[in-house]
């Protein structure tokens, strides 16, 4: 198994230097930190007061991987998740956001029959928030499903991929990318 840093680098590498699309509703983004997420945060590191490209620029490797531990992993507790399915929850946490990676989960879950629709209180069980009951209905639809539970998380991906441009046409150009990278993460059965 990976170690966290190496899950860490992994997405690093995915996500490369420093661009500015037009078209990428995160903004300008290097590393893997986008303009949204890093306004969101405050990472002001050139320290004029406002963040802005110019911050996006002057974002270094260190600050990537610190920034994706904390918020993208240990902050929405995805880092308690088995080993076996971090570095795509991970992946789906930087390329998504911490909510709708655990959603994914949970979406799988559910389902499988891992999880319920609803929980005890009459809420839905596919809230984006990784806690006691989603841990381990993944843990048991692992244990029951193997490699399918990976794919079946691929698959969830690929569906939100296909509905995000089908709402947003001008995203079909990231289409082809988005897929490679959540089919990277396929096990061959």
């Amino acid at each position: 198994m990976k170690t966290v840093d190496e899950i860490i680098d992994d997405v690093v590498l995915v996500e490369g230097g420093y661009n500015d699309i037009a078209e990428d509703k995160g903004g300008a983004t290097k590393y893997g930190i986008s303009l949204r997420y890093a306004k969101g945060i405050g990472l002001d590191l050139d320290e004029d007061g406002d963040v802005d490209k110019d911050d996006i620029q002057l974002v270094d490797l260190e600050t990537a991987k610190r920034c994706f531990k904390r918020d993208f992993l240990i902050e929405p507790r995805i880092n308690i998740l088995p080993e076996e399915i971090l570095p795509q929850v991970f992946d789906c946490s930087v390329n998504h956001g911490p909510p709708q990676a655990i959603r994914f989960i949970q979406q799988v879950c559910i389902k499988a029959d891992f999880m319920p629709e609803i929980d005890n209180r009459g809420r839905p069980n596919a809230d984006g928030v990784m806690g006691p009951a989603t841990r381990l209905a993944a843990e048991q639809a692992l244990e029951e499903m193997g490699p399918f539970f990976h794919n079946a998380i691929v698959e969830e991906r690929v569906n939100f991929y296909q509905r995000i441009v089908q709402r947003d046409p001008s995203q079909n150009k990231f289409l082809k990318g988005w897929l490679k990278r959540a089919r990277s993460f396929e096990v061959v059965t």
